[in-house]
């Protein structure tokens, strides 16, 4: 058994606590939690995927969406964006328009949170999500971005 420790920050704590049981039952794994962090002791792949559930929730997602990880196919990407708020602004939109329309057209989730902006998803969906993401933080235009997403939209009906 090998134990790894994944910092969480504190406000994020609670969330983790009550997906503990879930994660440890579904991953095989133990869980537990040592100031702001949680030390977890499992085996191999499982191992991998309870410290991306658990640092998913830690970045913002509600424990359901963390929990797509459990499947092997997803994949958590997170992309560090500073502490810059109009950056933040652009990528979730007025009223979170822009955030609903990117995971729409991805399938993908994503969470905005502290200095991070945080995706899973399969590789392909993180993949176009990314791309749309960091549109938005070199400064392209919302509806650029938007015709992105149209054609993936398009793309994907297509398949």
């Amino acid at each position: 058994m090998i134990k790894d420790l994944v910092l969480i920050p504190e406000d994020r704590m609670e969330k983790v606590k009550t997906a503990k049981a879930e994660i440890e039952e579904t991953l095989e794994v133990k869980m537990e939690f040592v100031d702001n962090s949680v030390e977890i002791e499992g085996e191999g792949i499982k191992l991998m995927q309870a410290k991306n559930v658990v640092k998913a929730i830690g970045r913002g997602f509600a424990p359901e969406k963390a929990f797509r990880l459990f499947d092997d196919e997803q994949v958590l990407e997170i992309i560090e964006i500073g502490k810059n708020d109009r950056i933040k602004a652009r990528i979730i939109g007025s009223g979170g328009k822009t955030r609903y329309e990117i995971e729409k057209s991805t399938d993908a989730s994503v969470s905005v949170y502290g200095k991070t902006v945080s995706i899973i998803g399969t590789w392909e969906q993180t993949k176009n999500a990314k791309e749309a993401i960091e549109m938005l933080i070199s400064g392209s235009e919302h509806k650029s971005v938007y015709r992105f997403l149209e054609k993936l939209r398009k793309e994907k009906l297509l398949l």
